[in-house]
């Protein structure tokens, strides 16, 4: 089963509803029979992190990197993700299509 570790921002400036886009990407691989164990358990080893920051400031992602951290990761700041503008109301959908390309990568 694919694990992704789930990191949220502080939510001092949120322009997306963090948690609703993290539900909805939860039932979108779930709809498309994907099996992933969503954790928020710092200690537990995963597969990918994903970074929800509320805005493009990406306070998790500036964190993450200047620790060094080796885990593949990705960063939703605000409509922003990994450098490509996705509205909210989509946001869902290209984390599954993104997450599913990148499981299949791990699997292989």
């Amino acid at each position: 089963m694919y694990s992704i570790g789930v990191r949220y921002c502080g939510g001092c400036n949120p322009q997306i509803d963090r948690a609703r886009a993290v539900r909805g990407l939860q039932e979108g691989l779930k709809k498309r029979g994907v099996a992933v164990d969503f954790t928020h358990d710092r200690e537990r080893r995963v597969d990918l992190l994903l970074l929800v920051n509320g805005c493009m400031h990406a306070c998790l992602e500036e964190a993450y990197l200047k620790q060094g951290g080796a885990t593949p990761f990705i960063s939703v700041e605000g409509e922003m993700v990994d450098d490509s503008f996705i509205v909210e109301e989509r946001l869902p959908d290209f984390l599954s299509n993104k997450i599913c390309d990148l499981s299949h990568s791990f699997s292989k």
